[in-house]
């Protein structure tokens, strides 16, 4: 039987907060934007500014270390609760938004999505003074699990040119 938070080892790895001005403009606001590794390496995430001012954040994959099935179609959000979303690419597909800043620096939103079941999670995000990220999961809000992602280039080198691109 799987767990039902497999999906923050190789794939991915709720309470909202208002933000003032000064938490939408903080070091770490700044520190998340950008491509992150996820924990196996199994995909990226791009975190970008979203929201009215660019004061929240939202992720989508990017890219996956396997994206096409053993035919060699793309993977597709086939378990998406919204029928309408099911054919669409997993590459491309947002899985987390509206996250915005706490007191304690730690960020949380609208949960995070996986595709591999369809649920989506309470989550938060908390930038480490190491240069990783630690994305937490939870099933009913006790029943969590945390993978800790890193920028591509830390994980892998030759990802530095495709990084660069964005």
């Amino acid at each position: 039987m799987t767990h039902p938070m497999q999906w923050l080892g190789p794939i991915l790895g709720m309470s909202l907060f208002c933000l003032t001005p000064a938490q939408a403009n903080s070091p770490d606001h700044e520190k998340l934007i950008g491509t992150w590794a996820t924990q196996g390496y199994g995909a990226q995430v791009l975190i970008t500014p979203c929201g009215r001012a660019g004061e929240q954040l939202c992720g989508q994959i990017t890219w996956l270390w396997t994206d096409r099935d053993s035919d060699g179609h793309l993977l597709r959000d086939e378990q998406n609760p919204v029928a309408r979303h099911r054919d669409r690419p997993l590459v491309g597909i947002p899985i987390f938004r509206n996250f915005v800043s706490d007191e304690n620096g730690r960020w949380q939103g609208d949960g995070i999505y996986n595709p591999e079941d369809g649920n989506t999670y309470a989550a938060s995000l908390k930038p480490s003074s190491d240069g990783t990220l630690s994305v937490t999961g939870c099933v009913l809000g006790i029943f969590c699990q945390s993978q800790i992602w890193r920028r591509p280039h830390s994980v892998c080198p030759a990802t530095i040119a495709q990084t660069h691109k964005e």
